[in-house]
């Protein structure tokens, strides 16, 4: 994918993540995009106000997926989060089928476990791209 689109589509995972941190969660927001760049779901971190641990944007953007496209095989889209998925999350996006992961931040140290991305990658079946560190100005 294009870096404009890459881009455009992390000031809108950076603007998710701003929401959540507005409404008192974690500053977490992720994108659900087509192939061309086209934003198809938008979610961001909701643990604290759902008091729900499982809630991370990544989690959220799943489920919202599911229900508006009604498959569970999202193989035809890409991922874009403000940080690199935590274990759980990235699990979940590959169980989902999807083969393109983006994202700002690396995993922070206190994520438990601390298990990056391309550690799980690594042990997925398949081809995955992962590009992290990406910066955008807002």
């Amino acid at each position: 994918m294009k870096e404009e689109l890459i881009n455009k589509l992390m000031i809108a995972a950076v603007k998710e993540a701003a929401i959540a941190l507005s409404e008192g969660n974690f500053p977490y927001g992720a994108i659900l995009a087509d192939k061309t760049g086209k934003i198809i779901i938008k979610a961001h971190n909701t643990t604290v106000t759902d008091r729900d641990i499982t809630a991370h944007a990544e989690m959220n953007l799943l489920k919202k997926a599911f229900k508006k496209l009604k498959i569970v095989d999202l193989a035809k889209y890409l991922i874009i989060t403000n940080a690199e998925p935590c274990s759980m999350c990235a699990s979940a996006c590959i169980k989902a089928g999807l083969k393109e992961f983006y994202y700002g931040a690396p995993i922070g140290k206190i994520d438990n476990p601390f298990m990056g991305l391309k550690e799980i990658v690594a042990k997925a079946k398949g081809k995955i791209v992962v590009k992290g560190g990406i910066e955008v100005d807002l």
